[in-house]
């Protein structure tokens, strides 16, 4: 009986960390073709789906859909892309909720810059995305670097790792009992 106890102890500790598959939204945006940006989303699940532009790239659904978008000219200069979206959260969002990343070229010079923010969201909630890409036309990198401000926060141990220290405690008051007995 015993043995059957650790072994089902066990495979429930390996079951909490075994990894899964995430259903989460998700944002790709990619700036290396040479056709323009390629923006692909999925899983924008609510509200208003995902909008770049003014225009509805996926409407509120698990799919997923791609656009292709200017990157600009010489003639226009760093054309700007906003975009927004509504996702269903299983818990609240984990900070930080908002940043400004700048990308810079090979040869110099910063090319790109992505600003971001979320808001919203807790145990079946909805938490809404919004932000702006800005690019100029490669090569380039003759974009304004933004004010870096760092808000790095300490990261908790996740639940876990708690949960399968508890567990090897337990094996181990287990192992001294029965030494003891």
């Amino acid at each position: 009986m015993n043995r059957l106890l650790a072994t089902g102890l066990a495979i429930s500790a390996v079951a909490l960390i075994a990894p899964r598959a995430a259903n989460a939204a998700s944002l790709i945006i990619n700036d290396t073709s040479e056709t323009g940006i390629v923006f692909s989303v999925g899983q924008f699940d609510r509200g208003s789906g995902f909008v770049l532009d003014g225009t509805t790239l996926l409407a509120p659904s698990l799919g997923t859909a791609s656009a292709t978008v200017s990157e600009g000219t010489a003639a226009t200069g760093p054309i700007t892309h906003t975009f927004t979206g509504q996702f269903l959260t299983g818990g609240p969002l984990i900070p930080p909720n908002s940043g400004t990343i700048a990308f810079t070229e090979a040869g110099g010079g910063i090319s790109d810059i992505l600003t971001f923010s979320y808001a919203g969201g807790g145990a079946g909630g909805v938490a809404t995305l919004t932000g702006s890409f800005v690019s100029d036309l490669d090569p380039g990198g003759s974009l304004a670097a933004p004010i870096a401000v760092s808000d790095v926060e300490a990261v908790p141990e996740p639940a876990s790792l708690a949960l399968l220290g508890a567990g090897l405690l337990g094996f181990g008051f287990l192992r001294y009992s029965r030494k003891t007995r």
